[in-house]
């Protein structure tokens, strides 16, 4: 886009044969998107070109991706209600004991510092909260039914949790923890060995404790927390903690029914140590439902304990919606939200997906070179894969027996949706990423319009060279990143891990990061690294950002107004814009014949043809349509002058004049239909008969074949020929060309001075005159000197001129012959016509001479 005037990336359209260029050999080509800004304009006004039908293509595109976003965005908005987001900050808070003091945020949980503070946390907080609606919960192993109504069936009896009553705890909640092995992954030094006996690691696969542990005398109805389960047995997944990622599987305990059983197990457990100094992780899992807003909220609580001492705490909840679990549900909950936005926005990416292949293997490995191809590409992956993930979440809690309605009001049994949640994590991060790509493709879409098109070429520089560029930022901001980490680094916040560093130093430039962490500590390390971060960050690299920024738009912006100022006069209108005006134009029937190319206009002495040099069949075609026209155009003027002779009669003007004036226009019509017909017309005859006489020779008019006299001295303009081949493609078979100028030059014949001389005469004076010149050229010392080359082309244009010459000939008597055979078909229908009407009027007299001859006999 640099040279326009040397090298346009759609230039390969004008090497392009005319039935090339109106074919679909390079519709559908990915180059017109990639350099819409070169596309001659001229071309679209014609409904039959490459350019019309390519940017119809686009402008379709567009419209549907359009279509397509606004169901998408509805429906992944409907996926995250806003009340998802509360339910999830209310169950956070409400397992949590937090409560807000002013500005201040304060969490019973955060008390919890060591193996004595969880178990008193478990008996006196914990335990309460999961029974604030009722102190016990009858099992259903105790009920004699839960379907007939009668006597001891068990009743619905939810269990909420909370003050409100809004959200019920949904199947038991699960108690986990993890231990390792004695004196694994560890060592202790030789000087204490007298001191401390045994170690115990920071946890790892490896030293995992998988064997019973009860301590001797354990009651036996406590042992079974002693012993050591398979994931697949708790029904439970890992969780990624600050120093480990902890397995599903570990040692159990599932809380009562009632409140005071599930008090005394927890005191009975920290007697008889449950957890001591080989646990590592303790982790709660339960389920809620809200059913004002029928979505469910997993949570999960992580306490760590390190083998460095202390304890880390982390709460997580995942709320999601109950349809997202069923589509039978989904239909019959939400048919015209979630259910009707997920089968249409499938359907629409279903029906892209098929017209992107085709895109493909219509371009091949070109279609790959686009930006934005590679964005649509990406974005169809995403949504194939989102797609499989939620036929996989349908499938898989379609087999999940605890999930099923007999069996989720089940308070003794374990609700394991936990399996389910990182498939709908991984959802909602492709439906993220998928809403993000989609959304950026309204930039692909925003280049049809002029006003936008720098702006989008500028974008699609500047991310790839931003993308490179970044590599080198990244290299630097994470040599900063370990830096603070490793002198600054904090036990919680921002400066706890070596990503959260990271990000803090990424995002520093942009405001809302604080660095008191590293100045605080009063040494000349931080000030020199903050120093440091200023004079190659913010000073050197963002600033680099934006050059290379400004210099992209600087190119661009100059490249967009050179192609404009190398285009041809006529071309440089906006594409979209003509676009729409012939479109609509052609939806009215108006075809924009006025905007055609320089080659398609042709030269003055190519306006206008002969009626009778055209072949017969189309000459009879232009008589019979301008005898219509013309019929049309009397009629128009006779009701006007009717309407005027009527409005003065009205008003007692004239009538005299009005009734002549009528008599006299019946008379000549008469007169001209007798002088048609060939006889006089009855005086007696009114103006019905003289109607239907007429009504029968325009009948017969539109089979007659017109005379030559009758054709002579009609002149077809080009523009009307051109109107003719667009309307009827048998005539663009007869003359095979779809060009009104081409018909023009090879059909008409020079009349005047030519029509009366002697043709070598003319070649004469031809040849002396070019002889005349070349001796001119001569004396001025332009010598003319043929090289073999030169000669060879010469030969070459003369045997294509006799060979067209020969062409035209064959054409000229073929054409001779097909008329004469035309003429002759003619006169054998007409002479069939009157002989029909000889033998018609010949039993009309033999009908009325039959009485005469009866009456004398």
């Amino acid at each position: 886009m640099g040279d326009e005037a040397d090298e346009n990336p759609l230039g390969f359209l004008d090497r392009l044969l005319d039935e090339e260029r109106n074919s679909n050999l390079h519709f559908g080509d990915i180059r017109f998107w990639k350099h819409l800004e070169h596309i001659d304009s001229s071309h679209i006004y014609r409904t039959k070109s490459l350019e019309y039908k390519t940017m119809k293509m686009m402008f379709f595109e567009g419209v549907f991706f359009m279509f397509f976003l606004v169901v998408l965005t509805l429906y992944l908005v409907s996926e995250k209600a806003g009340d998802l987001y509360s339910s999830r900050r209310q169950q956070l808070d409400y397992w949590g004991g937090c409560q807000l003091q002013g500005n201040t945020r304060r969490c019973k949980i955060d008390e919890v510092h060591d193996i004595d503070s969880l178990m008193d946390w478990l008996r006196d907080d914990f335990t309460p909260l999961a029974f604030t609606n009722a102190d016990e919960y009858q099992s259903v192993v105790m009920s004699d039914s839960i379907f007939r109504l009668q006597t001891g069936t068990m009743y619905w009896n939810p269990r909420y949790v909370g003050d409100t009553k809004t959200s019920a705890l949904i199947g038991s909640i699960r108690l986990r923890q993890v231990r390792v092995q004695y004196s694994k992954d560890c060592t202790i030094l030789d000087r204490l060995g007298d001191i401390v006996e045994d170690c115990f690691a920071d946890y790892n696969p490896a030293i995992q404790s998988k064997l019973s542990w009860a301590p001797a005398w354990t009651p036996e109805y406590l042992k079974e927390h002693y012993e050591w389960k398979a994931s697949n047995i708790t029904e439970q997944r890992p969780f990624h903690g600050k120093y480990a990622t902890y397995p599903g599987d570990g040692f159990v305990l599932d809380l009562a029914t009632n409140i005071t059983g599930a008090v005394t197990r927890f005191t009975e457990l920290q007697y008889w140590k449950w957890i001591d100094q080989r646990t590592r992780a303790v982790i709660l899992e339960m389920n809620t439902l809200n059913p004002n807003v029928n979505s469910f909220v997993h949570t999960r609580i992580l306490f760590e304990f390190p083998a460095a001492g202390g304890v880390f705490i982390r709460q997580e909840a995942f709320p999601f919606r109950a349809i997202q679990l069923s589509l039978s549900l989904m239909a019959a909950d939400d048919f015209g939200g979630s259910f009707m936005y997920l089968v249409i926005s499938t359907g629409l990416s279903i029906l892209f997906g098929v017209y992107t292949f085709a895109l493909i293997y219509k371009n091949g490995i070109r279609f790959f070179f686009y930006f934005w191809s590679i964005v649509d590409v990406l974005s169809l992956l995403l949504n194939f894969n989102l797609l499989v993930l939620k036929v996989g979440i349908f499938m898989e809690a379609d087999t999940m027996p605890n999930l099923q309605p007999e069996v989720i009001a089940d308070p003794e049994m374990f609700y394991p949706i936990g399996k389910l949640v990182p498939t709908m994590e991984q959802v909602v991060g492709y439906q993220a990423m998928l809403g993000l790509i989609t959304w950026l493709r309204v930039l692909k879409y925003l280049t049809l319009s002029r006003t936008f098109l720098p702006f989008v070429r500028v974008f699609e520089k500047c991310f790839v060279g931003l993308m490179l560029y970044s590599v080198l930022l990244s290299v630097v901001l994470f040599g900063f990143a370990l830096a603070i980490y490793i002198g600054y680094g904090t036990q919680e916040g921002l400066y706890s891990t070596i990503w959260g560093t990271f990000v803090a130093v990424a995002v520093a430039p942009a405001g809302g990061v604080k660095f008191g962490v590293v100045l605080e500590s009063g040494d000349w390390v931080g000030p020199v690294i903050i120093l440091c971060y200023i004079m190659l960050v913010i000073l050197l690299v963002l600033t680099t950002f934006n050059a290379i920024q400004v210099d992209q738009y600087s190119v661009t912006a100059y490249q967009c107004s050179t192609v404009n100022k190398h285009k041809d006069p006529g071309s440089q209108g906006n594409p979209t814009i003509i676009f729409l005006w012939t479109y609509l134009c052609a939806l009215r029937g108006v075809k924009l014949v006025g905007k055609e190319l320089h080659e398609d206009v042709g030269g003055p002495d190519d306006q206008e043809i002969a009626l009778t040099s055209l072949p017969e069949s189309v000459a009879v075609k232009y008589w019979h349509t301008r005898r219509t026209m013309l019929k049309i155009k009397e009629a128009a003027y006779a009701e006007i002058e009717e309407q005027r002779l009527a409005k003065r009669r009205e008003a007692g003007l004239l009538i005299a004049e009005a009734e002549e004036a009528e008599k006299k226009a019946i008379a000549d019509r008469k007169a001209k239909l007798a002088e048609k017909l060939g006889k006089d017309m009855a005086i007696t005859d009114g103006e019905e008969d003289l109607v239907e006489y007429e009504e029968e020779e325009e009948e017969e008019d539109e089979d007659r074949m017109p005379t030559n006299a009758e054709m002579a001295g009609i002149m077809v303009r080009r523009v009307q020929l051109q109107r003719m081949l667009e309307d009827d493609p048998a005539i663009i078979d007869v003359f095979e060309t779809y060009k009104a100028v081409d018909v023009v030059r090879r059909f008409k014949v020079d009349s005047g001075e030519a029509g009366d001389q002697d043709p070598f005469d003319i070649v004469a004076r031809l040849q002396a005159s070019v002889a005349k010149k070349l001796a001119e050229l001569e004396r001025m010392g332009q010598g003319l000197s043929f090289d073999e080359m030169e000669t060879l082309k010469v030969m070459s244009q003369e045997l294509h001129s006799a060979l067209t010459e020969t062409q035209k000939e064959w054409r000229g008597e073929l054409l001779s012959i097909l008329q004469m055979a035309s003429l002759l078909s003619t006169a054998l229908i007409e002479l069939t016509k009157k002989l029909e009407q000889v033998q018609v009027n010949h039993t009309e007299l033999a009908i009325r001479a039959a009485p005469l001859t009866l009456g004398k006999k």
